[in-house]
């Protein structure tokens, strides 16, 4: 394989997104070119150091690394596997302080909601971005019809499939799904299947969303479906990740 193989997956003005395939040994060095970027790591398969400032981290599987903007970074395929994570990048004004490394699953982060058929844990929290993973039984609802007018929203599919309704009729969406709404886009989204789903939610820039999952925000940037349907829904980008 080429030692490095980069594929973009979304690009909107609040969200870039692109999964990232590297052989072993790889430095990779800051992936965006961008000042005022805040990025976010997940990796898919293999093991990653990230080297951020005077700290060192190594990264398997099932790990988020958030770095706010203007922190130098480098990363290294460490171990004698390749290595696929996904990288995004989301626009941020704010000079933000804290590094995150947060392994998925449920054993870190912030538990909002954890009861038998339904997890909510929230493993990014700044400014520019939130990271949320909902885990769904099967048939568990989720969130009725809505649009952001001011931020943007997505989510990536790691188990099962989701429903997610739109203005012109609901669709299910596999495991390994990329879907991204712009602002003024309606949509809601159900596990209507019978088996167990799992996801990671984004908010771009965060609009007080962790605060709203608290119960802290009522007056978070989430409406009702306007009169007239809202943004055209061939707004939405939906792409699958490579196998």
């Amino acid at each position: 394989m080429d030692e490095r193989d980069v594929r973009r997956l979304a690009g909107i003005e609040e969200f870039d997104a692109a999964e990232v395939r590297a052989a072993p040994g790889d430095n990779v060095l800051p992936l965006s070119d961008r000042p005022n970027d805040a990025e976010a790591f997940l990796v898919l398969e293999g093991e990653l150091t990230f080297r951020l400032g005077d700290d060192e981290h190594l990264v398997g599987q099932e790990t988020w690394v958030y770095v706010p903007p203007a922190v130098t970074y480098t990363i290294a395929v460490t171990g004698n596997e390749p290595a696929w994570f996904l990288h995004i990048c989301t626009r941020s004004s704010e000079v933000e302080q804290d590094i995150v490394v947060r392994r998925a699953g449920g054993s870190e982060g912030e538990k909002i909601t954890d009861r038998p058929g339904r997890r909510a844990t929230l493993l990014v929290d700044a400014d520019a971005l939130t990271i949320t993973e909902f885990a769904y039984g099967a048939g568990e609802r989720g969130a009725e019809p809505h649009i952001h007018r001011h931020h943007a929203d997505a989510f990536l599919i790691v188990e099962g499939e989701f429903t997610f309704h739109l203005r012109d009729g609901s669709r299910a969406f596999p495991a390994g799904t990329l879907l991204v709404f712009p602002p003024g886009v309606v949509h809601g989204f159900d596990n209507d299947g019978a088996a167990h789903a799992r996801c990671f939610n984004f908010h771009m820039p965060s609009s007080g969303f962790a605060d709203y999952l608290r119960g802290r925000n009522p007056d978070f940037d989430q409406h009702d479906p306007p009169q007239d349907g809202g943004v055209d829904p061939a707004s939405i980008i939906a792409v699958q990740l490579a196998q």
